[in-house]
Formats: structure tokens, C-alpha cells, sequence
């Protein structure tokens, strides 16, 4: 019993030993465990920078993709040939490539053709272009603002209006209006006869009508149907350039007026020709 007793007295501070021991060697273990563990996820992470012992976060994302800005144009351009430059939603009718923008559902179709300015896929213009016709060519010059004496000589060409006549070189000189005929009617604006009253018209006058034509040369004041002041008859001079001087007599004028020289004519063939005219007292 003795020696029992001597056994565990000797055995004692070992066992309460154990437990300490077991304890550090586990925390060794666990450190160890930890360091492997630390060191193989450095090794791993260097590995996917390309850095050794590098472990940016940054890093593990692909770079963001550049802006890019495309005119309508380019975008054109860049899609694949025949699909329209307008983007439609999916199941829209043609939003699939090749295919032309179709009605919107329940809409009434419209027809795309390119229009001047404007893309391919915007509306073609409709409706009806009339053809233009001319203006008929203008008959009337330059207004004169002055008045012109009424005794001076007047060249037939330097109307302000005519209606009918056209102007052609003159043998005598200068030019001369011709082809006048039923009608026709020459304007003379600003033309003053002052206060002295004229009692005669003189005319340089030649015709080439055939076939024993004739007319009048009237002489009106501010109305081509105003009641005539003065006429003379003309018949065949012997050609459109021969010339006469022919007199006719007018009921003494004065002041300043619009004159219209009338052409009137049983026949519709042209009678007259003009070189100048004048009044006389």
C-alpha cells in the first residue's frame, strides 16, 4: 500500500503537464496552418497581377471600355447592309435586319423613299406639281417721272407701255415701231401741252399692208377708250420703210397727260408703222 501511495506521488506533476502541452502545440499547429494559408493566397494573387507580392484590387477587373460617338451617318454605315438606320423595338414589323419599316399595328401604310436632304427612311413627298406656265412677256419700260413737251419731237420707241408693235432698225435712223395693227396701242406718260392750246398732229408714218388695207392713228388722252382727240388715215406707203409725213388735226389740248396712240382697223392685218410724232400749234 506503501509503495502504491509512493507511485502517485511520484507520477503527479506529469499528468498535470499533459494538458498544457497539448494546448501549445495545438495553438503551434493552427499558426502554422494560418502562415501556409496567408502565404498561398499571396502566391496566388501575384500570380493573377503579374506582380509578385501585389494584391491590388483594381487589378482584378478588366480596363472600361472607351466612349464611342457615332453620326447617323457611320451608324448607317456600320450596320449590315439593307437593315434600316431606325432602331424598333423587338417583334416591331421591320425590326428585323433586311426588312423595311412596316406599319405601326393597326396603322395605315406608308410608303419610304429617300426625299432630297433627308435620310433613306424619310417619307416620300406626294402631291401633284402643275406645270408652270410663262407670264406672258412684259409689255411696259421704264415710267418716265419727267415731262416731256409735247412740241418736241417724240420717237414711237420711247413708250412707257405698248400693247402690240414690235421695235425694229429704222432706215431714217435710229428705230421705229412696226406691225401695228387692230388693237394696238403705244402710251406716252408725262407729256405736257402747257397752256398752248395744239390745233395740229404730225406723224412720220409708213405702212405695207396689201390687198387695199387701211386704218386710223388716234390720239387719246389718260385712257386707251378714252373718246379720241385726233386721227389720221393710213393706207400703203409703198413698204413698212417708206416713210411719209402725214398731218391729222386735234381739239387743243393743255396740261399734262397720259397719250395713248389707239390703232383701229377694219382689216386684222397689220397696217402701220411709227417713226416719231409731234404737235404742232
Amino acid at each position: 500500500m506503501n509503495r502504491h501511495r509512493a507511485w502517485r506521488s511520484a507520477g503527479s506533476p506529469a499528468l498535470a503537464a499533459a494538458p498544457w502541452v497539448v494546448i501549445f502545440s495545438g495553438i503551434v499547429a493552427l499558426a502554422v496552418l494560418l502562415a501556409v494559408t496567408l502565404w498561398s493566397g499571396l502566391n496566388r494573387d501575384s500570380s493573377r497581377s503579374g506582380t509578385a507580392g501585389t494584391n491590388n484590387v483594381a487589378d482584378q477587373f478588366p480596363p472600361p471600355m472607351p466612349a464611342v460617338s457615332l453620326s447617323p451617318g457611320a451608324l448607317s454605315s456600320a450596320l449590315a447592309p439593307g437593315y434600316p438606320a431606325t432602331a424598333y423595338p423587338p417583334g416591331y414589323p421591320g425590326s428585323s435586319p433586311g426588312s423595311s419599316p412596316g406599319p405601326p399595328p393597326g396603322g395605315s401604310s406608308t410608303a419610304f423613299s429617300p426625299a432630297p436632304g433627308q435620310g433613306s427612311d424619310a417619307p416620300a413627298r406626294t402631291g401633284t406639281i402643275s406645270p408652270t406656265t410663262p407670264a406672258p412677256a412684259a409689255t411696259t419700260t421704264s415710267a418716265r417721272t419727267a415731262t416731256v413737251d409735247a412740241f418736241a419731237v417724240q420717237q414711237a420707241e420711247s413708250f412707257s407701255a405698248r400693247s402690240g408693235g414690235t421695235v425694229v432698225a429704222c432706215d431714217e435712223g435710229g428705230k421705229a415701231v412696226t406691225a401695228l395693227g387692230n388693237g394696238d396701242w403705244l402710251r406716252y406718260d408725262n407729256v405736257d401741252f402747257g397752256t398752248t392750246r395744239a390745233v395740229d398732229f404730225l406723224a412720220r408714218a409708213a405702212s405695207g399692208v396689201t390687198g387695199g388695207g387701211s386704218g386710223l392713228i388716234q390720239i387719246r388722252l389718260d385712257s386707251p377708250s378714252a373718246t379720241p382727240i385726233g386721227d389720221f388715215a393710213l393706207d400703203n406707203t409703198g413698204g413698212w420703210q417708206s416713210w411719209r409725213s402725214v398731218p391729222g388735226n386735234v381739239s387743243a389740248p393743255t396740261g399734262t397727260h397720259t397719250l395713248y396712240l389707239t390703232f383701229q382697223s377694219a382689216q386684222p392685218a397689220d397696217y402701220a408703222a411709227l417713226n416719231w410724232f409731234t404737235f404742232r400749234t
